[in-house]
């Protein structure tokens, strides 16, 4: 009898012994990723959102390695930058060129301090923090509204520059008012730099938010263009291919350009393009072909050919402008005292927006003059700027005395006239 009891003493010694070993080899803290791959051939663009649409068949998340919430507690280094703590599932640890190994952490606003307080964003990397993002509002504050949630944050490289980029979507309910209890999501777009630092394009937030009603990750980036066959391709021609072109594959492209429009057209929902035009762009035999919206929310889209096929840009509502055979266009828009010109550059058949300026009432509250008037504010490419500043920085680039209209209404082709027009076009 005495043996038993001491065997059985015995066991659950042991037992306990194991549960105390097997306890302090768990690792609380940040996730690391099951896909740890890192290799220059993975294209790193990580897109990390809540909402579910962006989880189906969004073609700027799928087949990418997400970034790993944190599990819990303050973020990488003990700090919650005095305005809340991390919100777990929007704070991430994640690759950001050009800053590496980061955490990116999103804080809840502290509304004990103040109800209207707004959230933060911080870039942190080896336990310190790099960046805290600019908010929307200096004191951080809404004035007419509390902070709900954040919907998504996404690390796209939207401008093609090698630096990634951060897009925020956040939730707001308005304090008071016929909309108290109602909501409105807000995005926020960062541009990041070769320094690894991000600055807030209030010009192109400001333009997204008044004119994206239903706000995602796919419509913000959709409304700036990106991923419509306008990203820059890495490959570089040599200066042996340049002197000598290859006239078998020029061959190939003058031959292939209108079945490729052909087939675009004839696959189209005629009831949403108000009509098509075939403009010169660049200076080759190959015309670009424009589609012209029914209305200004469905704007203008260029399409054009070159050596992998057919490619598409869409442009921000109607208006736009192209020096002919020159490779530039320029989108010159807005509404709603938000204008906007963004320049782009056609090369081999793609276009690329190499500018952006944005003018208009761009700060919240608008601010008015001594005698009433709206007071404009100028930015190009995220720098403030007088208006003759502004003139001079766009001609810089584009030269709008040798520009043309894009289109004009009454000149437009239908789907068959187009189709004629291409079939019959000289090679």
């Amino acid at each position: 009898m005495e043996h038993r009891i001491t065997r059985w003493r015995t066991t659950l010694f042991s037992i306990a012994l194991c549960s105390m070993l097997a306890g302090c080899g768990h690792e609380e803290g940040i996730q690391q990723p099951e896909n740890t791959d890192t290799s220059a051939e993975q294209q790193q663009e990580i897109n990390i959102n809540t909402q579910q649409e962006d989880r189906q068949q969004d073609p700027w998340q799928q087949d990418q390695p997400e970034g790993s919430p944190l599990n819990g507690g303050t973020a990488a280094g003990g700090t919650d930058s005095g305005d809340g703590r991390p919100i777990p599932d929007q704070t991430f640890e994640l690759d950001l060129a050009p800053l590496g190994r980061v955490t990116f952490v999103s804080y809840g606003p502290d509304v004990d301090r103040d109800p209207q307080s707004d959230v933060v964003f911080q870039i942190q990397k080896d336990g310190r923090v790099t960046q805290t993002l600019e908010g929307m509002y200096g004191d951080n504050i809404r004035a007419e509204e509390s902070f709900n949630r954040v919907e998504a944050v996404s690390f796209p490289d939207y401008n093609n520059d090698g630096y990634d980029d951060i897009i925020t979507i956040c939730s707001y309910t308005p304090a008071s008012g016929a909309e108290m209890g109602t909501g409105y999501s807000e995005a926020r777009i960062y541009s990041g730099n070769a320094q690894g630092s991000f600055t807030l394009q209030r010009g192109v937030t400001d333009a997204a938010n008044s004119a994206v009603a239903e706000k995602t990750v796919r419509s913000i980036l959709g409304f700036m263009g990106v991923g419509r066959g306008n990203a820059q391709t890495d490959a570089q021609p040599n200066a042996q291919a340049d002197a000598q072109p290859d006239t078998q594959s020029d061959t190939r492209a003058t031959s292939g350009w209108k079945q490729a429009y052909i087939d675009h057209l004839q696959q189209l929902d005629d009831n949403g393009w108000d009509g098509y035009s075939l403009i010169y762009i660049d200076d080759d035999t190959i015309p670009e072909l424009v589609k012209v919206g029914c209305c200004e929310a469905m704007g203008c889209s260029i399409v054009s050919y070159g050596d992998d096929g057919i490619n598409e840009t869409s442009l921000n509502r109607l208006y736009f402008s192209y020096i002919e055979r020159g490779g530039l266009l320029c989108n010159s828009e807005g509404n709603m005292d938000y204008y906007y010109d963004l320049v782009y550059r056609m090369e081999k058949g793609r276009l690329t927006q190499i500018a952006s300026g944005y003018r208009g009432a761009l700060d919240t509250p608008r601010e008015f003059d001594a005698n009433g008037n709206l007071v404009y504010v100028y930015e190009w490419e995220g720098v403030r700027m007088g208006e003759k500043e502004y003139e001079q920085a766009l001609d810089q680039v584009y030269d709008g005395d040798k520009a043309r209209r894009g289109y004009e209404r009454d000149m437009l082709m239908t789907r068959e006239e187009a189709i004629r027009a291409i079939e019959t076009h000289a090679q």
